[in-house]
């Protein structure tokens, strides 16, 4: 990747070329004199109070108007500096609006693709689990929820795997697209394939380092709830296992904040899956609140319009679980689809809301503004 989005620490990129303009340091000034003013820079702070200005006749200070300082440039769908809630939305949403074709298209591919996996694994575990059929009439003998409603609530996640892994591939495809709206470049999907493409494995390999460490922390819980449970008894047990079960849900939810700028980082900055989490770690110091803030806002509106819209997928379903033969087949798979429309609609929102949330925490930590600045630049000075 180039157009300046090479990590400061500087060297030659993934492919071993070295980092395109706008990453080299700028030569270092001689002593006494001033650096040159930058447009769109942030100047220093007035002092508090009117500005001190040639007295008048009655001896009172002369008030003079502050300098005039330019806006920010915007070449693309976000002006180059520290961003507001606003602008991260209002960006997502231009983003797709810009280029559907490589925002709403390539997730409906993606989740199509997906869904074929997960359409399979969803029929294997309904063979499994009901091969009478789902008795949506049934009662447990307490008399309260349905047991078999129950068992589809852990079908559910299990045959969501492979959209998982299809997310994390679909994260790293959008943010490429992102990146050029930013620069004010609208991106084919041919292009974002070819660019993607050699950071695949990185991708995979990023997303198995995450889930084996959910998964050692998940088995080391479990590890001393047995173990309790085998020498201090029953009660003692429980309520370690209680505590243990909030400890480590606060743990995943601080650590999906704090690495949520890993994908980003690895395919733009063309890292390996370390680097990329050493990177997200860094890159969220600080700012472990406001990312909470505005991604969590991200995720309820992309949740609210996937449950509102995404309750025929549902319905189906269910048909699908409760009756057998072909009939069973095509309502999962109109299911399928369905979930797969619902997903790619509102997928390009929340991965531009991240792929922004990185720029943004660049601009303000590294001063990526100013680089992407000189980045657009080049672009509009080049020969068309």
């Amino acid at each position: 990747m180039s157009d300046g989005w090479v990590s400061p620490s500087g060297g030659p990129n993934h492919t071993g070329e070295q980092p395109a303009y706008g990453t080299q340091a700028p030569p270092p000034q001689q002593t006494g004199q001033r650096p040159p003013p930058q447009y769109g820079a942030y100047g220093p702070v007035p002092p508090a109070g009117p500005p001190q200005g040639p007295p008048t006749k009655g001896g009172q200070p002369q008030y003079t108007a502050p300098p005039f300082r330019p806006m920010a440039p915007k070449p693309g769908v976000v002006p180059l500096r520290p961003l507001t809630l606003g602008d991260i939305f209002g960006g997502a949403f231009a983003t797709i609006r810009g280029n559907p074709a490589a925002t709403l298209g390539l997730a409906l591919i993606v989740h199509l693709i997906v869904a074929v996996p997960t359409l399979a694994v969803t029929l294997f575990l309904k063979r499994v689990v009901f091969p009478n059929g789902l008795d949506l009439s049934s009662k447990s003998d307490t008399g309260g929820s349905n047991p078999d409603l129950l068992k589809v609530d852990l079908i559910a996640p299990a045959a969501q795997i492979f959209t998982y892994i299809g997310g994390i591939v679909l994260a790293g495809m959008l943010i490429v697209v992102v990146s050029d709206a930013v620069l004010g470049r609208r991106i084919s999907m041919r292009e974002t394939w070819t660019r993607i493409r050699p950071r695949l494995w990185p991708l995979l390999g990023l997303t198995v380092l995450l889930a084996a460490l959910a998964l050692l922390a998940v088995a080391v819980v479990v590890g001393i709830v047995v173990v309790a449970a085998l020498t201090a008894g029953t009660v003692l047990a429980v309520v370690l296992g209680v505590l243990l079960g909030l400890g480590l849900l606060v743990g995943v939810f601080f650590l999906s904040i704090r690495l949520m700028l890993a994908s980003p980082a690895l395919v733009l900055e063309g890292i390996g899956p370390v680097p990329a989490i050493k990177r997200s770690w860094a890159l969220t110091h600080h700012a472990f609140w406001r990312l909470l803030g505005i991604s969590f806002l991200a995720t309820l509106v992309a949740g609210t319009v996937s449950a509102v819209v995404g309750v025929p997928g549902s319905l189906l379903n269910l048909g699908g679980y409760a009756t057998d033969g072909t009939g069973s087949v095509l309502l999962l798979v109109g299911g399928q689809l369905w979930t797969a429309v619902v997903s790619a609609a509102v997928a390009p929102f929340v991965t531009g809301t991240t792929g922004l949330l990185y720029i943004d925490q660049r601009m303000r930590k590294e001063g990526l503004d100013v680089t992407l600045m000189s980045a657009a630049a080049s672009r509009d000075d080049a020969p068309r």
